[in-house]
């Protein structure tokens, strides 16, 4: 399976790095997002380029598509991230199902890590919710930042692969305010389940 690469070197959460695949067909393998310490690209080499480095490519329609619509995500333009073009396939089944069900996550709400184990099934296994979360392979595409604590703060168990202060951003960027690390105004709706949608408290 031969690996592709494509960075995106300026967004409002810093440089993006896109593993990707044509063969056999198109799939995303990760987006990885830089962090305090490291560049997505420093990321990326330590993972997928131990044994050479992988080449940059943009010569794909899908990949073009999805780029656009990235970008049409960062200046706040109207959007539609897919799964389709996602590698799920690599995933175990939890995490699968929260990230699944987290990509249902709407712009301008958020819910909890309770609430994301309760929509799975799951309603003890919060914990395990936000390792699953920390680990998205998938960042933006499934919108892993719109989960929170209970009390509105956005931290979380394990973190934000991107960290906090992108994490910030990217709530920003969906409408919502943020003072310090926590949610104000307006309590933002659970919007997984139209019929059991909650309020934080």
């Amino acid at each position: 399976m031969t690996l592709f690469k494509y960075i995106i070197t300026s967004s409002p959460i810093g440089e993006i790095t896109i593993i990707w695949r044509k063969k056999p067909q198109f799939q995303i393998e990760e987006i990885i997002i830089s962090n305090p310490n490291q560049t997505s690209s420093q990321i990326a080499k330590e993972k997928y380029e131990k044994e050479g480095e992988l080449a940059i490519n943009k010569k794909s329609k899908q990949l073009n598509k999805v780029l656009r619509e990235m970008e049409n995500y960062f200046n706040e333009k109207d959007y539609k991230f897919s799964l389709k073009y996602l590698n799920l396939d690599k995933l175990k089944p939890f995490q699968r199902a929260v990230l699944e069900a987290e990509f249902k996550t709407e712009k301008g709400t958020v819910n909890t890590y309770k609430d994301l184990a309760k929509e799975i099934g799951s309603p003890k296994a919060y914990r395990a919710v936000g390792s699953a979360l920390a680990k998205n392979p998938f960042p933006i595409i499934i919108p892993c930042h719109r989960t929170v604590k209970g009390d509105r703060t956005i931290g979380g168990f394990s973190g934000f692969a991107g960290g906090l202060e992108s994490k910030k951003t990217l709530l920003e960027l969906d409408g919502l305010m943020i003072q310090g690390k926590k949610i104000v105004g307006d309590s933002p709706i659970i919007s997984l389940d139209k019929t059991s949608q909650t309020k934080l408290v």
